[in-house]
C-alpha cells in the first residue's frame, strides 16, 4: 500500500499534498525574489526594512519547496513517522514564510504612507474631510491582515501537529493533543493584547515622535535574525532525521516528537509574534479616532503676509509735496519776501 493513503489522519495525508505545497512555496520564493530585485532601486528607511524582512524569508521560501518535494518523493515509503516528520518541518518553514511575506507587504504599505502628498491635490479643510472618511483606512487594514495571518497560519500549523502526533502514537486521547491546541488560544490572546497595546500607543504623542518605538526596532531584528536561524537549523535537523535507521522510526520516542512539534509549532508561533510586534508604526488616521482635520487657515502667516498699504490720503500728499532739500525752506522765504 503506497504510504500517500496509509499515511492518512482523517482523510488528508501531507504526503498527497507536499507536492503543491512545494510548489506553492516555490511561487512565493519568486514573487519574494521580484520584490528583492525592485526595492534594491528604492531609499528609505522603510523600504531597507523591507529588504530586511525579505532577504530571509527567500531563503527559506527555497529551502521550504525543497523539503516538501522530498516529502512528494517519500509516498513509496511505509514508515509514516519518517515521512511525516519532514512534512512537519516543511510546513513550520512554510508557515513563517507566508508570515514573512505579508510582514514585507505590511512595510510597503508603511513606506506608502511617507511618501507626501502631491502639491496638485490641496483641498479645502471640508473637501480633505470628505476625502479622508471615503477612502481606505490602509492601518486597518494593515493591522487585520498581520493580525488575522498570523492567527490563521497558527491554527494551520497546531492542526498539522494534531494529525502528526495522532499518526505517531496512535492514539487519539492524548493529552499532547490538549497542549497542541493550548498554543493557538495563547497567540490568539497574544494578538488581542498587542491590538489593544498598538491602538493606544498609536494616539500617544511620544509614540509618533519615536520615543517609544524601541520595542518594534528590537523585535524586527530578533524576528530577521530568527527567522535567518530558523532557515539554517531546520533543514539540518530534517536531515538528520530523514538519515536516522528504519528502527528508529518504527517507535519513534519522545526524543523525536517533542523537538519535532517544537520546531514546527512553538518555535514558529514565537516568530510570527515577533512579526506581529516588529510591524512598522503607522499614523492613526483621524476618522479612526474621532478627530478632524485642522481646517486650512484662511490668512497668511505673519512672516509671509504682505505689508499693509498706506491710507489713500497720506499717500497721495506725500507724493505731492516734495521733499525740500536742506536750506530749502529758508530760500523760498526769502524769495517771496524779495518779491
Amino acid at each position: 500500500m503506497e504510504s500517500s493513503t496509509e499515511c492518512a489522519s482523517h482523510g488528508w495525508s501531507i504526503v498527497t499534498s507536499a507536492a503543491t505545497n512545494s510548489q506553492f512555496a516555490g511561487a512565493l520564493a519568486g514573487f519574494v525574489f521580484t520584490g528583492i530585485v525592485v526595492l534594491f532601486a528604492m531609499r528609505g528607511p522603510r523600504y531597507t526594512h523591507t529588504l530586511a524582512v525579505l532577504a530571509p524569508t527567500f531563503v527559506m521560501l527555497g529551502f521550504d519547496s525543497y523539503i516538501f518535494s522530498h516529502v512528494t518523493g517519500s509516498s513509496g515509503d511505509d514508515l509514516c513517522a519518517r515521512v511525516w516528520t519532514d512534512g512537519m518541518f516543511a510546513s513550520g518553514m512554510l508557515g513563517v514564510g507566508a508570515a514573512g511575506v505579508v510582514a514585507g507587504a505590511c512595510w510597503l504599505l508603511a513606506a506608502h504612507m511617507d511618501n507626501p502628498e502631491q502639491p496638485s491635490s490641496r483641498k479645502t479643510g471640508q473637501e480633505s474631510a470628505a476625502t479622508e472618511a471615503g477612502s481606505i483606512d490602509l492601518p486597518w487594514l494593515a493591522a487585520i491582515i498581520m493580525y488575522g495571518v498570523t492567527v490563521a497560519i497558527v491554527l494551520l500549523l497546531a492542526m498539522t501537529a494534531d494529525h502528526y502526533l495522532r499518526i505517531v502514537t496512535r492514539d487519539d486521547d492524548s493529552a499532547w493533543l490538549l497542549a497542541i491546541w493550548s498554543v493557538p488560544a495563547l497567540v490568539l490572546i497574544a494578538m488581542i493584547v498587542l491590538a489593544l497595546i498598538r491602538r493606544r500607543r498609536g494616539q500617544l504623542a511620544e509614540w509618533r515622535d519615536g520615543r517609544g518605538k524601541v520595542l518594534w526596532q528590537r523585535s524586527l531584528r530578533f524576528a530577521v535574525y530568527g527567522m535567518l536561524l530558523y532557515t539554517v537549523v531546520t533543514p539540518v535537523v530534517a536531515g538528520l532525521f530523514a538519515s536516522a535507521s528504519d528502527g528508529w522510526w518504527e517507535h519513534p520516542g519522545p526524543w523525536t516528537i517533542v523537538p519535532t512539534i517544537g520546531i514546527e509549532l512553538v518555535v514558529a508561533s514565537a516568530l510570527l509574534i515577533a512579526l506581529v510586534l516588529a510591524a512598522p508604526p503607522m499614523p492613526v488616521s483621524r476618522t479612526s479616532t474621532g478627530q478632524q482635520p485642522p481646517a486650512v487657515p484662511t490668512q497668511p502667516p505673519r512672516s509671509q503676509a504682505p505689508e499693509r498699504p498706506r491710507p489713500s490720503c497720506q499717500s497721495v500728499s506725500t507724493a505731492a509735496e516734495p521733499v525740500p532739500e536742506e536750506g530749502g525752506t529758508n530760500a523760498v522765504t526769502t524769495e517771496a519776501e524779495s518779491g
